[in-house]
């Protein structure tokens, strides 16, 4: 079976033979069909995360995961064929954190799909079953693959962490894999969003789903935003960068009672807020990691109901995956990069081939 694997840090990645995934019980074997390709996946694949020193290589990575179901143990358990994402955490269920539902929380991960774990970047992949979120067949491989996680992550901060809803007006720093669809989901909760980057492409694909798209370095910009608020400022701030320079625009746009939501974030940043600000003003900052299965679920009825379209701007094979590194890394992806990882996915109900896709070659 192949796979495409890191087998030592700061090397391409190489095509190597797996053998095939032990099916336990509880779990099924998924043929993995697409699978979509963040950051995330660079630093895993460049010694670059907290847990880079303990993972023995070579490491599959992808934990982006779309793909079938050919079989459970015990048998029945998910019918065959069926279509799914992978939800890649997978708690222990048993510690404090998942007692009292942070699975995102866990402190003693029984597997972390394509972190700590073996990905998708292979063709196939044993997966617990109660990790499987269906997805309908009117929405194709290519654009299932981001739903585990760009889309995942961009409901669980506007929505759950950041109680965007109708009548507010919220603004999304980064329109990057997450913030392009946070904008898209405020927007199908009834919020006024705006959107703010500093790339060309990345603000034209916004516009072109109609999205309100500024830039971020545009002192007029931020300077409208805020009078047309009454100079008051957002119900809500998401800050997909985790950068100093979106940290501080983050609090230059919150209104007082208003809440920040982190999802990005760098080892050498750091939050630092005037004390006034906080206490006074009643700022609210929280975090957002990842999703819960039932974010991930309701994410992907938005976009079942064409609410909200998962934005794909590259699409290669599985085997030129460093290509898609290379292209992430030099920052000139829109949206999410999706490697075809079954030799025909279009084969399969809902099926598209990468020259179907915007910025597919």
């Amino acid at each position: 079976m192949r796979a495409m694997a890191v087998t030592h840090y700061g090397a391409p990645l190489e095509r190597i033979e797996v053998p095939e995934p032990e099916l336990t019980p509880g779990h099924a074997l998924l043929e993995v069909l697409t699978s979509g390709v963040c950051f995330s996946d660079v630093k895993t694949s460049r010694g670059l995360m907290p847990f880079s020193e303990d993972l023995s290589l070579p490491h599959v990575p992808g934990h982006e995961i779309f793909g079938r179901v050919l079989a459970t143990e015990p048998e029945g358990l998910v019918e065959e064929g069926v279509r799914a994402v992978v939800y890649h955490y997978w708690p222990c269920g048993a510690c404090s954190a998942c007692r009292r539902g942070d699975e995102t929380l866990c402190r003693q991960m029984v597997g972390w799909a394509g972190f700590t774990h073996w990905g998708g970047f292979t063709e196939r992949i044993a997966v617990p079953v109660d990790r499987l979120v269906p997805i309908p067949d009117a929405i194709d491989p290519i654009h299932a693959a981001p739903m585990s996680c760009a889309l995942g992550t961009a409901y669980r901060s506007v929505v759950t962490r950041g109680g965007v809803g109708a009548g507010m007006t919220a603004a999304i720093l980064g329109l990057g894999g997450v913030g392009i669809h946070a904008a898209q989901v405020g927007r199908a909760s009834g919020a006024r969003m705006v959107g703010f980057d500093v790339h060309e492409q990345t603000l034209a694909s916004a516009r072109d789903l109609d999205l309100d798209a500024r830039r971020s370095d545009d002192e007029a910009a931020i300077a409208d935003l805020l009078t047309e608020t009454g100079g008051e400022g957002v119900d809500v701030v998401v800050d997909t960068v985790g950068h100093d320079d979106t940290l501080e625009l983050a609090r230059r746009l919150v209104r007082p009672g208003g809440r920040v939501v982190g999802v990005g974030y760098t080892p050498t940043s750091a939050l630092t807020v005037p004390t006034p600000r906080f206490v006074l003003d009643e700022v609210d900052y929280v975090g957002s990691r990842y999703a819960h299965r039932d974010d991930l679920a309701k994410a992907v009825t938005l976009v079942a109901r064409g609410l909200v379209s998962t934005v794909v701007g590259l699409v290669r094979r599985l085997e030129d995956v460093n290509d898609v590194f290379a292209e992430l890394e030099a920052g000139s992806v829109v949206g999410r990069a999706v490697l075809e990882v079954a030799s025909d996915p279009a084969r399969v109900p809902g099926g598209s081939k990468a020259s179907d896709i915007v910025g597919a070659s």
